[in-house]
């Protein structure tokens, strides 16, 4: 049986160790056959997987203000851009579709609420969004988890994901090309996905 198509998101996340940093003075995070740099990674997923809602005409977004640095953010801080959900029924997999959930969970329409609105773990809010782009290639057997105290991520069918390197790299031009055309949304979007993850980073706030 046809395995079923995967997300953009997780076509990109199984070949994560190509395209993301791996800064071990930071925070890093498991990814298929290696580590990246957490924040790196949840904030690079969650945007493609919003380009990716976009470009299916299931979400649109908006920039609010010019991003600029911020020292200090109180409440989550002033967003730089807002979103709105199109297909309201629209039901996608992996993280694209936990974001559909997320928007239709909130009540605030600004990019950072609807990441705070994946329910991120204060200890790790990396690895919840990294778990729904695992979950969906773990169901396609294409990866699985090894390890407790350091875990690790490993592929189960190279050939598999060997054929979907084409893909990988035609989603990687397109979404360049998107970067350029739209450089300041781009931003705004990313600096929002960031900076939510980032904050949500706690771990004395326990449980």
């Amino acid at each position: 049986m046809a395995r079923r198509a995967l997300t953009e998101a997780t076509v990109r996340y199984l070949f994560a160790t190509t395209w993301l940093p791996c800064d071990t003075k930071q925070d890093i995070v498991a990814v298929p056959g290696g580590a990246a740099t957490a924040v790196d990674a949840a904030g690079n997923l969650l945007h493609i997987a919003m380009w990716s809602l976009r470009r299916q005409g299931l979400m649109e977004f908006e920039q609010l203000r010019p991003v600029e640095e911020e020292r200090v953010r109180v409440l989550g801080g002033r967003p730089f851009a807002s979103f709105r959900l199109l297909a309201d029924g629209a039901t996608p997999p992996g993280l694209e579709g936990a974001l559909v959930g997320a928007a239709r969970k909130t009540t605030s329409t600004d990019v950072r609420s609807l990441v705070r609105a994946l329910d991120l773990d204060n200890r790790s809010p990396w690895d919840t969004v990294c778990s729904h782009c695992f979950a969906e290639a773990a169901a396609a057997g294409l990866v699985e988890a090894k390890g407790r105290l350091f875990r690790k991520v490993v592929f189960t069918d190279i050939g598999a994901v060997e054929a979907l390197r084409a893909q990988h790299d035609e989603l990687r031009a397109a979404r360049g090309a998107y970067l350029d055309a739209e450089p300041e949304l781009t931003n705004a979007v990313m600096s929002d996905c960031l900076r939510t993850v980032a904050d949500a980073h706690n771990p004395g706030l326990g449980g």
